[in-house]
This record gives structure tokens, C-alpha cells and sequence, in this order.
């Protein structure tokens, strides 16, 4: 597929000072004291909100869609300065959104998460100053964190924003402070802030009125659950605002594990409802709060002035948590899709296909193009387009087509096609025999004391090698029954294939191999015990050697003369390739 781009390119580079900054701070001129992008927003109309580390300087611009500067007289108020709106280092993990409704004064602004300071001491959840552009005045000051407060936050990576109704949410892990009195964990966690957030009174002036975080569980349930506590990003559909999902991961230092969790809007919002958290003494564990001492209006929640609401801080914690498609990418350059569904209420999952995009190299962003229906990967050195409906070009038989949302099988012409409502699909697996009649079935006739190969000419990809396939024989006296290998009746090939050794009357009927509960492929074998009588003389014997004796002669004889026939065909071929206007040289000795 041809990408037809065009190649405006804007450049950003940081000035000589900032860079000789930079590096008498100790850092890389190569790497470190270059503008890295960390931020591209949209604004309203045709411009674009961009935020740089410009050499461990931090600078925001605002830019117009097609990557050029705007004019002088378009001077925006706020822009230069981009502390608190993107990182130093751009090995740090950030995020940010810019929202233009639900403000203080329907101001629009950008909210962030990240690094305030060089030497990374102060992490922030910050929304800046809002300006009214028509009056061209500052309307409302800049809110944060409260800062230097474990508390509030404890060296947090984020992973994500999102702006959705009154409130701004964000995910990041960040070091347990609940955890602290019985060792060192992290915590993947949801914040949000009110949108109409003015600040506290007194000392909270510049400080979130209305900030509350939760602890986002991910776990394997049981007697012990399994926690995957670090969060690694975060999405959400474009036109669904009610779920979100993330990838978490075990700890470094622990047993390798990654899993994939959704949470839906209603079950973020019912922990924010629920029990507050507090800690009495440094000491003493966190125990939750009466309902009798939570203040009223209940922190937390959006109230037109939030600057008349008590000062006091406490911490929540724990977040309990048609088909929804998942592409997980990994450190090794693979891609997992996975399905979600539902069945009588159960929530299932099903991995479909692994995707091979870039051998040992880290998957570092993934993004999907509704409109040209793609998922675009990139890795450090390349980037990938991947169709979302890559039916006949990577299913070739029934079984693995009607298991993909974006696929369905069509009986007529045997192939696998973009879903229609005329298509065989089956994602749940609730009809097992669904591609039956889509099976290629043979008929062998095989003559007594044959050994005969049955093979399922069916590849089965990575994603289910480690799926039993099952062989069964329908025959007369037995009926059903699944087959045993042995050495010497039964052997099961490197393909998954069948060997029958030494047929005989017994052995005729129909065998059908099964992956899981699909059934692959169909023989029928008949036994022809009379064609073949074995001999009852020394004259049989040896009649029988002399006719195979001469079918052999045959086919020398006939072997040598094609052989003669080709090389005849070599020479004309090479004397035909020969230009009669080219000159070739003989060496001289």
C-alpha cells in the first residue's frame, strides 16, 4: 500500500544557548540536548498546540496545521514558556490533552502530567493559565498538585488523559505510599480533576480543589490473586467514552506477566463514590474513613466556586473492577490480537493472531486510522501499516476466518472476505460444526497390507501450535472413537498428519481431524482387500519380480532420454541469449 504524504516539515531546534545549557548540565549533545515533540494537540480551527523538550528547556508553540509558523500579529498569550506542560528528559513518561470546553469561563486550556523541575524532584497534574483572547488578559491562574507530597503523587509515570464530561482523567503508576510501612510497591492508578476547578482557599490557591485518585486493580482473581500493579498505556475508542483499556505489567524484579484490563466508566465513578482512605500517623496502616467525617459537598465532586470548600485532603483507593479487538504490542516487535466477548454474561477472550513486525525490536506506538481502516506500528527504525481486515490474505481455510470479527467465510467460492450479514461467522464458538460443510472430504482406496498417509493440509499458525488436534474413525464395527498412536498402527507426523500402518478390513471408514472442537479435514477410506492376493508359489514370486524388473527398465530408459531431451533444450536456450551484435572476448593464455 502506497502512502501518499505530503512532506511539510517544520523545523523546531532548540537555540545555541539552550544546548550549551544543556550539555554543562551534564547531559548528551547527541541525544539528550535536542527538541523531542512531546506534545501535539489540536486547536480550534486550523492550528496545532506543541510542546518540546528543547535541551532539558522545556518550550510550547503554537503552530498552524500545515507546519508553519503563525504570523506576528497572531501572538498567543501563554506560549514560550513550556514548564509543567511537557518533560526535561525525553525519556520521561508524559502526557497530556488539551480541552476546550467545560474551563472556567469556557477558556480553553491544556492539562498535563509530568516532570516540573530538571532534577525530576517535582511531578505535577497541572492545567495552565487560562486567557481570555478577546480581552487579552489572564482570567484564571494555573492549577496543580500540591507539590512535594507523596500523597498526591509519588514519582509517577503517566501513561494517559482523557477528557470526558465534567471531569479530566489521568493514568499513571507511582510508588505505594499505603504500601510504605510493609516495603516498597507500585500502584497503577486513575486521577481526575473537575474541569471548573478555580482552586482551593489559602494556601490551596493554586492547587486542585477537587483532585482524587484510585487504585486501578488488574489481577488474576482467586484465593491469592495475581496483581499486575504497573500500568503501561492506556486507550480509548474514538466514539466510545465509556471504557477504557489498558496493558499492565508485573514488576521488574518479579515473575514476567502482561495482561490486558478494561474498566468501564461507571466502575471508575462507583470508586470515586466509595470509601475514602486515610493514615492517622506515618505509622499506622490506611483504614477507611467513616461516612460521618467526610465533608459535605463530598470531596471530589464539581461545585461552581471551588474555592469555598474545606481544605481537607484524603486518598481513595481500590478500583474493582459487541466484541471488542485488542492489539497488544511487545518488546520483541510482535503484535497479539486478541477478542473480547461476551457469553451468558461471562466476559471471554480469545488471542486470534500474532503479527511478526519487527524482529527484537520494541513496539514503541500504536494508532488506528478508522478511515482507512489500518493499524499503523512504529518502532524505533520503521513504520507499519497493517489492514484491520486482513481476511484472505491470512486465513485460508474456514475455521480461523469466522473467528475473526472483521472476517467471514463465503461457502460459494470457499474464501475468507470482510464481514456481510450473508458470511459464516462464529467468534464465540458457540456452533462447532459451522465449517463442516466447508471441509474438503476425500475418498482413498486403499488395497490390504498398504500403509496409507492421511494429511491435513491445513496450516496451523503459531497462535495455535499449542492446541491439541484430534484424530477420530468413524467405522462399522467400532463406530466412533478417538485414535491412539502407536509405532505401529498409528503415527502421528511432524504436520499433524496421519499414518495408518498395514491396512486391513478393519481400518475402512471415515477419519476426521479436529483442532479444539473444528474439525480440519475428512477422509473416507476404503480397504480393496481383493485387488492385491499375495503369492502362494516360487513361480509367483518370481513372475512378479520380473514385471517389476522391467517397469524399472522402462523407466531408466525413459528417464535417460529426457534427460537428453533437456540438455539439447540448455544448449538452444544458451545460443538464443546470445545478442548477435555482442562482441565477446576470448582470453588469450
Amino acid at each position: 500500500l502506497l502512502l501518499h504524504l505530503q512532506r511539510d516539515v517544520i523545523n523546531l531546534e532548540p537555540t545555541r544557548d539552550d544546548v550549551v545549557s544543556c550539555v554543562s548540565k551534564g547531559k548528551s549533545q547527541v541525544f539528550d540536548c535536542k527538541n523531542h515533540i512531546r506534545v501535539i494537540q489540536k486547536m480550534q480551527g486550523n492550528r496545532l498546540y506543541v510542546c518540546g523538550t528543547n535541551a532539558h528547556n522545556p518550550k510550547d508553540y503554537v503552530i498552524y496545521t500545515n507546519l508553519t509558523h503563525l504570523p506576528r500579529s497572531e501572538f498567543v498569550m501563554g506560549i514560550g514558556q513550556g514548564i509543567a506542560k511537557c518533560p526535561y528528559d525525553p525519556l520521561d513518561n508524559s502526557t497530556a490533552i488539551y480541552v476546550e470546553e467545560g474551563n472556567p469561563g469556557g477558556l480553553p486550556g491544556l492539562y498535563s502530567g509530568t516532570n516540573a523541575e530538571f532534577t525530576k524532584a517535582d511531578t505535577v497534574i497541572f492545567r495552565t493559565d487560562l486567557y481570555n483572547v478577546t480581552a487579552k488578559r489572564l482570567e484564571y491562574k494555573f492549577k496543580r498538585t500540591l507539590k512535594y507530597d507523596s500523597k498526591w503523587l509519588d514519582k509517577p509515570n503517566f501513561v494517559g488523559s482523557f477528557d470526558i464530561g465534567d471531569y479530566v482523567y489521568f493514568f499513571f503508576r507511582e510508588t505505594a505510599v499505603e504500601y510504605i510501612n510493609c516495603g516498597k510497591a507500585v500502584y497503577s492508578r486513575i486521577a481526575r480533576v473537575c474541569k471548573k476547578d478555580v482552586g482551593g482557599k489559602n494556601l490551596l490557591a493554586h492547587n486542585w480543589a477537587t483532585y482524587l485518585k484510585a487504585r486501578l486493580n488488574c489481577s488474576i482473581s482467586g484465593e491469592f490473586p495475581f496483581y499486575f500493579n504497573e500500568i503501561q498505556s492506556v486507550y480509548q475508542l474514538p466514539n466510545d467514552k465509556t471504557r477504557f483499556y489498558a496493558t499492565f505489567t508485573t514488576s521488574t524484579n518479579g515473575l514476567i506477566g502482561s495482561a490486558v484490563c478494561s474498566f468501564h466508566i461507571n466502575e471508575v465513578q462507583a470508586a470515586f463514590n466509595g470509601k475514602f482512605k486515610e493514615q492517622s500517623s506515618s505509622n499506622s496502616a490506611w483504614l477507611p474513613v467513616l461516612n460521618s467525617r467526610v465533608p459535605d459537598p463530598r470531596p471530589g465532586t464539581c461545585v461552581n466556586d471551588t474555592s469555598n470548600l474545606p481544605d481537607t485532603v484524603i486518598k481513595i483507593d481500590i478500583l474493582n473492577q459487541e466484541y471488542t479487538v485488542y492489539y497488544v504490542g511487545t518488546n520483541l516487535g510482535r503484535i497479539y490480537k486478541i477478542v473480547q466477548y461476551y457469553r451468558n454474561g461471562e466476559s471471554l477472550s480469545k488471542l486470534l493472531d500474532i503479527f511478526e513486525i519487527a524482529t527484537n525490536e520494541a513496539i514503541q506506538v500504536m494508532e488506528i486510522s478508522q478511515t482507512s481502516k489500518s493499524l499503523y506500528v512504529a518502532t524505533d527504525h520503521r513504520v507499519k501499516q497493517i489492514d484491520l481486515a486482513m481476511c484472505n490474505r491470512r486465513y485460508d481455510n474456514c475455521f480461523r476466518c469466522v473467528r475473526d470479527p472483521y472476517c467471514g467465510w463465503d461457502k460459494e467460492t470457499n474464501t475468507c472476505r470482510p464481514y456481510e450479514l450473508d458470511l459464516l461467522q462464529d467468534v464465540g464458538n458457540e456452533t462447532s460444526d459451522i465449517c463442516d460443510s466447508s471441509v474438503l472430504k476425500k475418498k482413498i482406496i486403499v488395497t490390504y497390507g498398504q500403509s496409507v498417509h492421511l494429511g491435513c493440509f491445513v496450516k496451523i499458525p503459531e497462535v495455535l501450535k499449542n492446541e491439541q488436534v484430534t484424530w477420530y474413525h468413524h467405522s462399522k464395527d467400532k463406530g466412533r472413537y478417538e485414535i491412539k498412536y502407536s509405532p505401529t498402527k498409528y503415527i502421528e507426523t511432524t504436520e499433524r498428519g496421519l499414518v495408518v500402518v498395514s491396512v486391513n478390513e478393519g481400518d475402512g471408514g471415515r477419519y476426521d481431524c479436529h483442532l479444539g472442537g473444528s474439525l480440519l479435514c475428512s477422509y473416507n477410506i476404503t480397504v480393496d482387500a481383493h485387488r492385491c492376493t499375495p503369492p502362494n508359489k516360487s513361480n509367483d514370486y518370481q513372475k512378479i519380480y520380473s514385471d517389476w524388473c522391467h517397469e524399472f527398465e522402462k523407466y531408466k530408459t525413459a528417464m535417460k532420454s529426457w534427460e537428453k531431451k533437456q540438455a539439447q533444450c540448455s544448449t538452444r536456450q544458451n545460443f538464443s541469449n546470445q545478442h548477435p551484435n555482442e562482441v565477446f572476448r576470448k582470453n588469450i593464455v
